[in-house]
């Protein structure tokens, strides 16, 4: 009787073993590929964020150029007077001594004074030919 379930037990160890080992090596190769699909995913995430970060750092560095030119421009002596003049004459309302200022307050048709509008200093700047952003 021993013997006889001994050699029950080698069948059914030796049938199987091959089903087994198929399903362990089948295990591996998806655990495997599973891995390899996610490590993939997060370099193609991490991939854009580079380009995008790349792409902000040359946007920051056009603007550094564009505000570079501007202060280059703004140190100029002859560029920084007509600037002054600008900020003198519309933001403080100053003369030179031959000039007369006369100071408009505009009233809308229904008899309440229109507010002051902001001074549009790309334009004061285009005009003086001062570069702007």
């Amino acid at each position: 009787m021993g013997e006889r379930l001994g050699r029950t037990i080698r069948r059914l160890i030796g049938a199987l073993q091959r089903p087994v080992l198929v399903a362990c090596l089948l295990l591996v190769t998806v655990y495997a590929t599973v891995g390899f699909l996610r490590q993939e995913q997060t370099v193609r995430r991490l991939t854009d964020e580079v380009a995008q970060r790349q792409r902000e750092h040359d946007d920051v560095l056009r603007e550094q150029q564009i505000l570079t030119a501007q202060i280059a421009a703004l140190n100029d002596p002859a560029r920084y007077g007509q600037y002054a003049t600008l900020v003198a004459r519309h933001t403080l309302l100053l003369t030179r001594p031959d000039e007369t200022l006369i100071v408009v307050n505009w009233q809308a048709p229904s008899g309440q004074p229109t507010p002051p509008r902001a001074t549009d200093w790309k334009a004061l700047l285009r005009a003086a030919n001062i570069p702007n952003p």
